[in-house]
């Protein structure tokens, strides 16, 4: 059975692969303490697929003991904190501690739980996270050599996590990638994927790109090679 909280969860995990790299996976759990809140938890350490639970009568002891493993200080919250965010079913409340991302709102309120809230409440925190993003990141691109080695049957990946490389360093600037695909003669008739991003910059390098070129979408072409050539006619 569907629950009202599933949309968001599903734009919650589009984002969070768009944002972070393909071999990470997502537990997700949605909590409900019945007349009080709801929340959604999102683990990524040593998951080894896509899934998702749904607790839909836990206690407030259960749900400070499952938040205290997030971070032993939940054991403590009072419960008349919680009432204040019932009262307010449109404000949020989210937090990244270790590798567990988590949002919580009053009651149970399926308006406060779409796709589009999702947009809001995932881009927002990732923004504000951009040290433990970034660093995850880091640690990425410097294993990039070993965890996709170079040649055709690996271009997918290396796509992917150039993608997501550009999501994060220009994520004020540059929309959310996607794909455009292709083929071209010199590459034996093979599928080329462009990556596309929206240019929505207002200054800087982007914007002089956008008034001087009418460059609205920035094309990049990923190449997973040591060397590149190209070979003009």
């Amino acid at each position: 059975m569907a629950h009202f909280a599933d949309q968001y969860a599903d734009r919650f995990n589009e984002l969070l692969h768009s944002g972070l790299f393909a071999h990470y996976f997502y537990k997700q759990e949605i909590i409900e303490i019945p007349g009080l809140l709801t929340a959604i938890l999102v683990t990524y350490d040593g998951v080894p697929d896509d899934r998702r639970e749904i607790h839909d009568s836990m206690s407030w002891e259960g749900f400070l003991t499952r938040m205290s493993v997030v971070k032993g200080d939940w054991i403590h919250f009072e419960h008349r904190h919680m009432e204040g965010l019932r009262d307010q079913p449109q404000k949020t409340m989210g937090g990244w501690e270790g590798r567990t991302i988590y949002f919580i709102k009053g009651g149970q309120h399926a308006d406060q739980w779409t796709p589009d809230k999702a947009d809001v409440d995932v881009k927002s925190l990732l923004g504000s996270a951009l040290g433990v993003w970034g660093k995850m990141i880091q640690t990425e691109v410097e294993a990039l050599s070993t965890t996709v080695p170079v040649g055709i049957e690996h271009f997918r990946e290396y796509e992917h996590r150039v993608r997501v490389i550009f999501n994060f360093l220009f994520v004020e600037k540059l929309g959310e990638g996607r794909w455009q695909s292709r083929t071209e003669p010199e590459d034996e008739g093979v599928e080329i994927r462009d990556l596309l991003f929206g240019n929505k910059s207002d200054s800087g390098f982007w914007k002089d790109l956008k008034d001087k070129y009418l460059a609205s979408e920035i094309v990049v072409d990923a190449k997973n090679k040591s060397v590149l050539t190209r070979v003009v006619s």
